[in-house]
């Protein structure tokens, strides 16, 4: 077994938290949620975030997750848990409007927690 005297190898992070909650696709994403905790955007990344939700906000007036906003921003883009306060501000600046709306999360790529995601649109 990895990470014992017989196996120094240290052991993979799944290996690591068989067995516990985090095994579970929910405890996954609670997982690198923390990771990322501590993560900040630079404000240049506030900035790209930004205009990511004024470009979805245009590009899908029927609504729009942080799915399309993800997808926009690309693969690279830092994942932190500053997009809730970037939609926030969007919304205060009256650039968008929750619809009320939840739906699940298909973004995929060890992000796709079955999270249910908020609903978004241009403002009215």
């Amino acid at each position: 077994m990895k990470g014992t005297p017989d196996d120094p190898r240290p052991p993979s992070l799944q290996e690591q938290l068989e067995g516990t909650m985090f095994d579970q696709p929910f405890g996954v994403g609670m997982a690198a949620s923390r990771a990322s905790a501590k993560a900040r955007w630079t404000e240049g990344q506030q900035r790209a975030v930004d205009a990511a939700i004024v470009w979805c906000a245009d590009a899908y007036p029927a609504g729009f997750t942080t799915d399309q906003i993800w997808h926009r921003l690309g693969p690279d883009f830092p994942v932190t848990k500053g997009m809730a306060s970037r939609l926030n501000s969007a919304t205060r600046r009256k650039v968008i409007e929750n619809t009320g709306q939840l739906t699940i999360c298909q973004r995929g790529n060890g992000h796709d927690h079955a999270q249910r995601l908020t609903v978004w649109c241009a403002h009215r």
